[in-house]
């Protein structure tokens, strides 16, 4: 594995044990509330009940890092993908508990980043939705996707 990815994941994971919700201003190409893991870690997925942090952020234009799990065959452009906080989410079994999956619905088709830490861009809603890893706490109308840098 190259080492810039392997820092990259690091620093994504590491975002995932830092905590909070940072306001930005435009960075990259998009703008929005930046969202890490641990707020979403916050989820009690087993009642459904968000804390008031994140039922504050339902409605708004946030930007979160993580990993792309396409949901299509199509290798090239992707329009619905789980977004994960590390690689290696993508491939255990049993899939990460569903507050820490992002339902991604992309406004328009983007190159898939399979394996790559990516930023999305993109309206948050908390909402429980069932794919075909299991159960997902959040959806994102997705705007845009970035390589995390």
């Amino acid at each position: 594995m190259n080492m810039k990815w392997i820092l990259a994941a690091l620093l994504v994971f590491s975002a995932a044990l830092g905590g909070g919700v940072y306001l930005l201003s435009s960075t990259g190409r998009g703008t929005g509330i930046e969202v890490d893991w641990r707020l979403l870690g916050q989820m009690d997925y087993m009642s459904n009940k968000a804390t008031t942090e994140l039922q504050e952020l339902n409605g708004k234009q946030i930007k979160i890092p993580g990993f792309m799990v396409p949901l299509e065959d199509n290798d090239r452009k992707v329009t619905e993908f789980l977004l994960v906080p590390s690689p290696q989410a993508c491939i255990h079994v049993p899939p990460p508990p569903p507050n820490q999956m992002v339902y991604v619905k992309m406004k328009k088709g983007v190159n898939a980043a399979v394996g790559a830490p990516i930023w999305v861009y993109g309206e948050f809603k908390i909402s429980t939705k069932r794919s075909q890893y299991g159960e997902v706490s959040f959806e994102l109308a997705g705007d845009e996707v970035e390589a995390y840098h």
